[in-house]
């Protein structure tokens, strides 16, 4: 006589993991409990260490001068040019160069923008943040809740959904017109455990930074097209083109004007410019046509000016004739009717 056999379900067989699960907590609560040992790596600064000073009285504890961390030094080098005020609204470094701290005097903060992220990780150094707000009902003339989102600019991918965030102006691109300044209130993962959040003055120095390198650029394109073998070796390591028809030592400066900071066209060599371009024989900058047609143009565009003058003033006297007969209809309507 047989037996039946004894049949288990597989979830039986499998290991138990509801026992070691640990006790749920909310992500509120997570946010607030760090791991000591995760952190963005820094820069290594002596304890004494202070920007504001010049460098032969920059000296640490062991006697020996340091130098300016990155951010600080580009910080301390004055630009060339004027810095574009949202980079500057929100800065508070007391290294700038007297020039620039003036242009962040003529600067004004804009009001504390705060929201709710409400999308991320679709886009890359983007999410999408909620602003609540109020909005005004023509109908009823009463002011009723509501809310704008915005995309705005994460540099690091450093937000998730959920957590409440303060916003600064910055044009990014076209639709990203905000960047994230900081975490008011995360929502799951810790803020020491996520990469770092850069501040207005590091923007600001990563701005700087950009715009060093372009001009630096700019000035090897100008000393490579007039022939200097430097400016040409330096271009070809970085992997850029120096220029159609630039070679060592050859690159004429004739009729080039001087007077606003920047070289103009050379009659022969390169054309002195950010990409060095050769226009083609009988063209001029900026344009298409020949040199020898340059008077037939500008009759053509002198007798085209004219007859839009003359077709201007004939519009405008048939105007004023249909005004005055609308006029004298509406005077004669009111004669009548009294």
């Amino acid at each position: 006589m047989s037996r039946h056999a004894l049949s288990l379900p597989f979830r039986t067989l499998a290991p138990s993991t509801r026992s070691l699960a640990s006790q749920w907590t909310c992500r509120r609560c997570l946010a607030t409990q760090a791991d000591a040992s995760s952190g963005a790596p820094t820069e290594t600064v002596p304890a004494n260490y202070d920007p504001t000073l010049p460098f032969s009285q920059r000296i640490g504890p062991d006697g020996q001068h340091y130098s300016l961390k990155k951010s600080d030094r580009l910080l301390k080098k004055p630009l060339k040019q004027r810095l574009p005020p949202q980079f500057l609204q929100h800065s508070t470094s007391e290294i700038l160069h007297e020039s620039e701290r003036a242009m962040r005097d003529d600067t004004v903060r804009h009001k504390k923008i705060v929201g709710v992220v409400v999308n991320s990780g679709k886009m890359d150094k983007t999410v999408t943040v909620r602003i609540n707000g109020q909005k005004w009902n023509t109908r009823i003339r009463k002011m009723f809740p509501d809310h704008i989102q915005h995309l705005v600019h994460d540099p690091n991918n450093s937000l998730v959904t959920g957590d409440v965030v303060e916003l600064h102006r910055l044009k990014v691109s076209r639709k990203v017109e905000h960047v994230v300044a900081s975490i008011v209130s995360p929502f799951g993962t810790p803020i020491e455990s996520r990469p770092p959040i850069p501040t207005a003055d590091e923007r600001l120095a990563a701005y700087k930074e950009y715009r060093f390198k372009k001009l630096q650029r700019r000035e090897l394109r100008v000393k490579a097209a007039e022939g200097k073998a430097e400016a040409i070796r330096a271009l070809k390591n970085r992997g850029l083109n120096p220029g159609a028809g630039v070679e060592d030592g050859v690159g004429q400066l004739e009729n080039a004007e001087d007077g606003d900071g920047q070289t103009k066209t050379p009659s022969e060599g390169a054309i002195l410019g950010e990409k060095g371009q050769k226009l083609p024989e009988g063209v001029l900058p900026g344009g298409m046509r020949e040199v020898g047609k340059i008077d037939d143009w500008s009759t053509e565009k002198k007798a085209e000016y004219r007859r839009l003058r003359a077709e201007e003033s004939r519009n405008l006297s048939e105007a004023k004739e249909k005004e005055a007969e609308l006029n004298q209809q509406d005077l004669e309507t009111r004669n009548t009717s009294r």
